[in-house]
Formats: C-alpha cells, structure tokens, sequence
C-alpha cells in the first residue's frame, strides 16, 4: 500500500513539474509575443488560445499536489471542535464523497475527449489546435486529484504520522 501512496505522489509531483514547465512556455510566449509586437508589428496569431490552454493545464496538473501538500482552502470551523479522532472520520468521508464525484466528473471529461478524437475537432484559431490535446491535459490532472483523494482517505490508516 505505501508504494500505491508512493506512486501517487510521485506522479502527482511529476505533473507538477509539467505544470511549472508549461508556465515557463506561458511567460516565454507573452515575451515573445510583445517583442513581435513592439519591434516588429507583428504576431504569433495564437498567444490568446495558447495562454488560455496552459492556464487549464497548469491547473489542473497542479491540482492532486495542491492537495497532497496540504495548500487547498479547507474550512475547520467544523473539525477543529471534534476530537482527533472524529476529526479523522469526517476528514475521510468528505474526501470519499469526493473521490466519488470527481471520478463522476471524470467519466463526462473522458466522454469529450473521445467525442473530441473521434470527430478531430480543432480549434478555431490559424492554429487549429486539435482539441483532445487540452482534453487529455484536463483528463490526466482530474484523475490524478482523484488519485490523490483516495490516497487522502487511505494514508492515515497505513502510515506513521510522521509519514502522512
């Protein structure tokens, strides 16, 4: 089970690096874009579609590490009154109800990227950017918090404290 967990915060963190390299390509893409503009009256036609697609990846990617650390917003007005161990109980079925309406939420994203594939939709930019690539982008960081949510209902029962 601690190599399941293992894996799942490995590969959380690796989709992390993806999201912190995508923002790299974002900045870069937004310098480029105002030197075109500025000093060569031109343009990359794509700046707009691109930046908002990296802004989908970078947060979905980011998000089951987000987690796994410990930085989503969390209301304890609730569990700060339970004693340790209700607090534990309550922490565990809110993340099973939401692993189960993430895995929900996940069928409807798997459905458009097939529709996606299948059709080979493109965006309608000069690009013409096919769309099952964000899809699968928004897919893979879905299922990795939904990973990361079952591995939160999970992790106290198999690891030190020290390791949670």
């Amino acid at each position: 089970m601690r190599l399941l967990l293992r894996a799942i915060d490995t590969l959380s963190f690796l989709a992390l690096i993806c999201a912190g390299m995508i923002l790299v390509y974002a900045v870069s893409h937004i310098l480029l874009e105002t030197v075109l503009r500025s000093l060569f009256d031109t343009s990359t036609h794509v700046l707009d579609e691109f930046i908002g697609f990296s802004v989908l990846s970078i947060t979905f990617l980011s998000l089951s590490w987000t987690l796994r650390d410990g930085g989503m917003i969390q209301v304890n007005l609730l569990t700060n009154r339970l004693p340790p161990r209700g607090q534990l109980w309550l922490q565990g079925a809110v993340a099973t109800f939401a692993t189960s309406l993430g895995t929900y939420f996940c069928t409807f994203l798997w459905r458009n990227l097939v529709k996606n594939w299948n059709r080979g939709a493109v965006s309608e930019s000069v690009a013409e950017v096919p769309l099952w690539i964000p899809d699968l982008i928004v897919f893979v960081g879905a299922c990795l918090l939904v990973l990361q949510l079952a591995a939160s209902v999970i992790r106290p029962h198999f690891l030190d404290a020290q390791e949670v």
